[in-house]
Formats: structure tokens, C-alpha cells, sequence
């Protein structure tokens, strides 16, 4: 054991590990697996692990030889549970690329999630009921959620039954990060659970209960990047508290991701990990500095932190930043984190209250479909070559490591620049010369 703990003091380690997966993960984004479909399939079978109705239309992904988008129109409500076993018949096809450059390319969204197939089924037959303990749980948490399409995002991460005015009102406001299941939430869920467990057993014991409900809970809900990283957090910083092994933080966070990308490579390109390990990063590497007596001097340092750390993602992704969500997210962490989202858990078992709920999440939304219609703050970029956003990435990365302002003030001139490149002439600028 005490060789053990020599070796996980090892900085040099945790380096190692990280750039081996890296070249892993290149490799495995790299390796084209071929689909065993072609256009002229028309029949599959397989299990169902996602099901979601809207109007007339069902979405239905199928575990099948591979997996499966299916799309299927129907007046009549039809009776399928996840884990059921059906068959398909419909006419495959591929997603297409995007015809507009930069906008959203759903043929690598859904390759990312390994989908090769969409198909339009025009007929679906359920061989077998499931049989799994696993959706069979999953699916009795689903039904108990009602159509409360906050229930499914705060609960389970779905964010389909949202109106999409509210989503984009979100993403405008730069607060769309607090509607993901990420460590936020895993930490107010842990802690819940651990208060209740300390007046019964040990910390140790604490410890282990809590991380096998989080490690059921991250399984129910689906290994999403952020929820595996809060849980990942949570396991690893406990082993490390509880049996005084010492890692530096730093290191223990270089695990976390190597452990992520393990699991799969395809997280590189999933914003909310984007945000959620940069964001992470900034705030563990400045820890001390955002420390202070009063609450909301505290969480406007970090709000200020992460709206900083996050700029090349916002802008390779969005084009547009807006300042002010510095200020909204005053309002709106309070709001979700210490009303909202614990709420969310209590309406599962005490569903007379949910009238509250709605009450209150109709504030949520109107206050930020409001917030959105405000153009003050919000600043438009254009749309520049990747190694831009590679710099900003990595002068704040150097600044997180050596604690420099030299490099904020480089990345500001550059992120300046960025924004009068309209004013120049198109034909001046580099990456437009032939």
C-alpha cells in the first residue's frame, strides 16, 4: 500500500496516461467501422433504449446489430416500453451532411453517437416484452415523470419536451450549461444523500452507499459526458479524502477525463463536456482566488471564471457572446441550484406539490425568454479557421497552469481583433486568398 501511494504522488503519471489515451482515442475516432445496413434494407430487429413521442411522431433508438434511429408517424398511441423487442420495417437511409457550411451537421452528430441509419419505419411489431431489470427500471422512473418536461431534463437529461423559445432563450442568455445533469446537480444529489447517511453509519460507509446510488443513477440516465464527470468527480476525490492517498487535484482531474475518453472518444466533440471540464479546470486551478465570506461575491467570481474559460467554446460554437450572462447567472445558479432542481427530486414522491413546480418554472421561462430579447451585451463574431479557437484555448489553459495575466491580456487584444474583422476587406484576410 505505501509503494501504491509513492506511485500515485507521480505527476509524471497522470501525463502519461492522459497522452496515451489521447493517442488512443485518435485512433479509435479514426478507425471507419462499416455499416452492416445499406439503403436497401427494410427490415430490423432489436431493442428499444430510447423512446420519445411528440404529436403523431415517435423517435425510437434500437439496439440492434448496430444502433438505430427510427422515425415512425402514427395517430394511434402505440404500446412499447424501453426494452422491448420489436421489428421494423421502413425504408433506411443516411443522415446528410449539412448543405451550409459551419451550421449543425446532423450526419456527425449522429455518427458521434454511432448511429449510421435513419430509418422511416412503416410498420413496427413488438416480438417480446422486456425482460430487464435495467429498462425496467428506467421505464417505471419515465412513467412516474409524467409529461413534465423539466422533470425529464433535470432528472434524466432530456431536453426534448422543452419548447425550443425556451431553449434558445437559454443558450442566448449563456445559461444553458445549469439545464444539463453535470456536477452541480451530482453534487447537490450526493449531498443529500450523504446527510441522511451520516446519522446511520460511518463516513466510510457513506461514502460507498452514496457512490453506488450515483454509479446506478449515472446508468439509468445514460452516460452523458457531464453526468459522468460529476460522478467520476465525486468517486475519485472521495477515494482520494477518505484514504489519504494525496493526489493533486490536477491529477486526479487528468484521470477523470483519461476515464471519460476511455469510455468513449466521441465526448472530444460533445459541447456540454466541452464546457464542463474547461469550466471544471478553471475553477479547480483558481480555487483559493474564488474563495470569500460573502456568497454572492463568491458566485460572481466564478460566474466571471466561467464565462472567461468558456469563450472559445461559445464562440466556435455560437458565434456570439453575451456579457451580461455574467450577471443573469447571479439570478439563475441560486434559482436552479438551490430551488429548482431540488424540487425536481421531491415532486417524484410528492407529486400534490407539483403545481408549485410549475408555478415556479414558468418564472424560469418567462424571465428568460425576456432576458433573451435584450441586445445590449450580446456581441457577434464572425466565423474564423479553427487554429483561432485553439489559441484562445490555449492561452486561458496557459494562464490556468502559470497563473499569468500576460496571457489574458493577449488573448483580449486577439479576441479584439476578432471582433473589427468585418471591417477589414475579405480579400485582405489570409484564409480567404487562394
Amino acid at each position: 500500500m505505501l509503494q501504491l501511494r509513492k506511485i500515485l504522488l507521480l505527476d509524471k503519471i497522470y501525463i502519461i496516461i492522459f497522452l496515451i489515451v489521447i493517442v488512443i482515442s485518435i485512433i479509435r475516432l479514426n478507425i471507419n467501422n462499416k455499416s452492416i445496413y445499406t439503403s436497401k434494407t427494410t427490415t430490423a430487429t432489436g431493442i428499444v433504449t430510447i423512446i420519445n413521442n411528440k404529436d403523431d411522431k415517435y423517435t425510437i433508438y434500437l439496439k440492434s446489430k448496430e444502433k438505430l434511429l427510427v422515425k415512425y408517424y402514427s395517430k394511434k398511441k402505440i404500446s412499447l416500453s424501453l426494452g422491448d423487442k420489436i421489428i421494423i420495417k421502413g425504408e433506411f437511409y443516411k443522415p446528410q451532411n449539412n448543405s451550409t457550411k459551419y451550421l449543425f451537421n446532423y450526419k456527425k452528430y449522429l455518427k458521434r453517437k454511432n448511429i449510421n441509419y435513419i430509418v422511416n419505419a412503416h410498420s413496427i411489431k413488438k416480438i417480446n416484452s422486456n425482460k430487464n431489470i435495467y429498462y425496467y427500471i428506467k421505464q417505471k422512473i419515465i412513467d412516474n415523470l409524467g409529461n413534465n418536461p423539466y422533470l425529464y431534463i433535470f432528472l434524466i437529461g432530456d431536453k426534448s419536451l422543452v419548447n425550443r423559445e425556451s431553449i434558445r432563450s437559454y443558450q442566448e442568455n449563456g445559461i444553458s450549461h445549469l439545464f444539463a445533469i453535470s456536477g452541480m446537480h451530482i453534487t447537490l444529489l450526493s449531498s443529500i444523500i450523504s446527510k441522511l447517511l451520516r446519522k446511520l453509519t460511518t463516513e466510510e460507509n457513506t461514502f460507498k452507499i452514496t457512490s453506488i446510488i450515483l454509479t446506478f443513477y449515472l446508468l439509468i440516465v445514460g452516460l452523458s459526458a457531464s453526468i459522468l464527470r460529476g460522478v467520476l468527480f465525486y468517486i475519485l476525490f472521495g477515494i482520494n479524502k477518505i484514504y489519504y492517498f494525496y493526489i493533486k487535484p490536477v491529477n486526479l482531474f487528468l484521470l477523470i477525463i483519461s476515464v471519460s475518453l476511455l469510455i468513449n472518444p466521441n465526448y472530444i466533440f460533445d459541447v456540454g463536456f466541452e464546457y464542463s471540464y474547461l469550466i471544471s479546470f478553471s475553477l479547480l486551478s483558481l480555487s483559493d482566488m474564488l474563495k470569500s465570506n460573502n456568497y454572492f461575491i463568491s458566485l460572481l467570481k466564478v460566474s466571471v471564471l466561467s464565462f472567461i474559460s468558456s469563450i472559445p467554446i461559445t464562440l466556435y460554437n455560437f458565434y456570439q457572446l453575451n456579457i451580461l450572462s455574467v450577471i443573469y447567472n447571479l439570478f439563475f445558479v441560486p434559482f436552479i441550484s438551490i430551488i429548482i432542481f431540488p424540487l425536481s427530486l421531491l415532486i417524484i414522491f410528492f407529486k400534490p406539490f407539483e403545481f408549485i413546480y410549475n408555478y415556479l418554472i414558468k418564472i424560469l421561462e418567462n424571465t428568460s425568454i425576456f432576458l433573451s430579447h435584450i441586445n445590449v451585451g450580446k456581441i457577434t463574431f464572425m466565423r474564423l479557421p479553427l487554429i483561432i479557437y485553439l489559441t484562445y484555448f490555449i492561452l486561458i489553459i496557459l494562464y490556468l497552469i502559470f497563473k499569468r495575466k500576460s496571457y489574458m491580456y493577449i488573448l483580449f487584444v486577439i479576441l479584439l481583433f476578432h471582433f473589427f474583422l468585418p471591417y477589414f476587406k475579405n480579400d485582405t484576410l489570409w484564409w480567404n486568398k487562394k
